[in-house]
């Protein structure tokens, strides 16, 4: 793609659909409450299923995930053969959700959007992500799996790209780094508390019940 607008246009619909804060939107909805006013503050699927129960964290992390593909899909279709742009269009999704300007760029972890994008960029390696979800079911530590898969999922990513494999009939572009590399290091940052709570014993598994953080906000 050489039409700079476009390009322009693709990155800032990315942004700007990542961004879409779902789990307070799911909150407000859903029961009338500010998500962030209990928990971890966090607005992502985990606190919302420890909140308000497992259909609405499952609604969060199904509009998160849907928010990867819809971003890494219109990327795709705008310039089919692009593949940086594909690969762009996922990272800024995934800082989209990070830092939201809907929410004064307090966002959440970027797994579900990166998830999305990634099964769009390379299904092979959003079925290795899956080994998360297996390690989360088991621990009953959301974010042991979370890191756990997307590292593993992203690095065979980079090992997929950098040779530029095929598998499933799927080509794997170098240019994939631009997702897999900055993608990776954000979400294990945005997980260094949670590492260390999981180093010290003190983190919280799924089925803990949050307690308000201050004040219920209901408008």
């Amino acid at each position: 793609m050489s039409d700079p607008v476009a390009v322009i246009v693709v990155l800032a619909a990315a942004y700007f659909i990542g961004a879409i804060p779902s789990g307070v939107i799911i909150g407000r909805l859903w029961r009338g409450v500010d998500i962030r006013s209990y928990g971890s503050g966090g607005s992502g699927a985990t606190n919302v299923a420890r909140t308000l129960g497992p259909r609405a964290g499952a609604a969060v992390f199904a509009s998160d995930f849907g928010k990867g593909i819809i971003v890494a899909v219109i990327a795709r279709l705008v310039s089919p053969d692009a593949a940086w742009l594909v690969a762009l269009a996922g990272t800024v999704a995934v800082l989209g959700h990070m830092f939201p300007v809907y929410i004064r760029f307090k966002g959440g972890k970027g797994v579900a959007t990166g998830f999305g994008a990634l099964v769009v960029i390379s299904p092979f390696a959003g079925v290795v992500a899956l080994i998360g979800v297996a390690i989360a079911a088991l621990t009953r530590y959301v974010s042991l799996g979370s890191i756990m898969g997307s590292s593993l999922s992203l690095a065979l990513l980079v090992v997929l790209s950098v040779f530029e494999l095929t598998v499933l009939g799927i080509r794997h572009d170098l240019w994939y780094l631009l997702f897999a590399i900055p993608v990776g290091l954000l979400i294990v940052w945005r997980h260094l508390s949670n590492i260390d709570r999981l180093a010290k014993g003190d983190e919280s598994r799924l089925e803990t019940k949050p307690t308000p953080r201050r004040t219920q906000r209901t408008h």
